[in-house]
């Protein structure tokens, strides 16, 4: 290591030789020392700081660590990084070629987002959807409104409407979507009849429904082939079962001027209970409620096996019936 203002002294001989030697020792060791050198430096006249271990360049500041100071780009100071300073959406701290107004920045902390013509349009960052009770990695891509402060897709509002659309996908496998207008999510076969969204539980247990599409139909499917069943009987008792259901008309609270048919969930869990999910009154950890739900494709077994019933006993009657018209 040695340290050196490259200007050689008049002298002669020996003393000469040795300045020069000095001279390139230290441009060999990029001018190195723990401390700066002790000549006047020239502007670009570079220095590695063995202490710091930092190679730094004389500027009209004083001695800079090459690149800029931790408020401005910083390469290669104390292990081998690139620093970057945070950037805006309108100069983003990457950017390519001339266009100043799209590329990379962070807008906070744990957060890294993508510009493009001076508007954010994705965000990727810890929990970057604030409004929800999991937090969690995340990646957000929405407008320009919805990204200034991302919503869970699941908490917008009405009120909130078009501002807070967008997509959010998160590492614990969630995917949500919000949309003002339009259909959510459009899947689509260019050219042959087939699955669209299937269905798994756990890594063995394969597929256990799917969605199928042809040219002009959709089809919802659930596992159904006698190798998954087994003690299987036939129904009975359909008839005295299907008049214990309560058949209600009534409007959801949300939909007041929409009066519909339907049933009541905890009123039907008696009679079918794989119809429904959930449990009556239940709540979650804040408080709020965690609501039923039906599936009334799964009254149809019962429906079907008391029609045959109510079939049979007509057929019954009818020939009872003709037998006394006959005497």
């Amino acid at each position: 290591m040695a340290t050196h203002s490259y200007e050689i002294a008049n002298g002669s001989g020996q003393a000469v030789r040795l300045d020069i030697n000095q001279a390139l020792t230290a441009i060999r060791s990029s001018n190195s020392s723990q401390v700066q050198p002790s000549e006047t430096p020239v502007l670009g006249q570079t220095w590695y700081d063995t202490n710091s271990n930092e190679l730094k360049v004389y500027k009209s500041s004083g001695w800079q660590a090459v690149g800029g100071t931790a408020s401005g780009a910083l390469i290669g100071s104390g292990s081998t990084r690139v620093q970057l300073t945070a950037g805006t959406k309108a100069l983003p701290s990457v950017y390519f070629g001339t266009d100043t107004t799209s590329g990379f920045y962070a807008p906070a902390n744990n957060e890294i987002a993508l510009s493009l013509q001076d508007y954010t349009y994705l965000r990727i960052g810890y929990n970057v959807a604030a409004q929800g009770a999991t937090p969690n990695r995340a990646l957000f891509l929405g407008n320009a409104a919805s990204l200034t402060t991302p919503i869970k897709p699941y908490s917008v509002t009405n009120a909130q409407g078009p501002t807070s659309q967008g997509l959010m996908v998160s590492e614990l496998g969630r995917l949500q979507i919000c949309a003002d207008g339009g259909p959510s999510i459009q899947l689509n076969r260019t050219s042959t009849d087939g699955r669209m969204i299937d269905f798994a539980r756990g890594s063995t247990g394969g597929t256990v429904g799917h969605i199928n599409m042809t040219a002009s139909a959709v089809s919802y499917n659930t596992g159904s082939d006698y190798r998954l069943k087994e003690n299987v009987v036939d129904l009975t008792g359909a008839k005295s079962r299907l008049q214990q259901l309560l058949p209600k008309r009534f409007n959801f609270i949300n939909t007041p001027d929409r009066t519909v048919d339907g049933f009541i969930a905890h009123e039907t869990q008696t009679i079918v209970p794989e119809s429904i999910t959930g449990t009556k009154d239940e709540v979650d950890s804040d408080g709020n409620a965690v609501h039923q739900a039906i599936d009334q494709s799964k009254l149809v077994p019962l429906l079907t096996a008391a029609l045959q019933e109510a079939f049979a006993e007509i057929a019954s009657l009818t020939t009872r019936v003709a037998t006394l018209e006959a005497n």
